[in-house]
């Protein structure tokens, strides 16, 4: 694994906790891509964790591709292609 993806991937981990230690993170590494699952521990932090998810990713000028399903499976689920990282 690359030096920026383990900053990425510990930068991440550390904004998804501060809002919600109880929460689960999968990442998954599919050819050109990286997904990432993220299950808030409960409803409410949901929202908050989407709106820092994206203000991260603008800092560090990441494209992500977020799923439409968000809302109704209370999941975050986003792809990040390799190519674009």
């Amino acid at each position: 694994m690359r030096e920026n993806d383990k900053v990425y991937f510990a930068h991440l981990e550390g904004l998804i906790d501060s809002i919600d230690e109880y929460s689960s993170m999968q990442i998954t590494k599919s050819g050109d891509a990286y997904i990432f699952r993220i299950a808030p521990s409960m409803p409410k932090y949901g929202e908050m964790l989407l709106q820092e998810i994206l203000k991260l990713h603008n800092v560090f000028k990441i494209r992500l591709d977020l799923s439409k399903s968000i809302k109704t499976s209370g999941t975050i689920v986003f792809r990040i292609n390799l190519l674009d990282f």
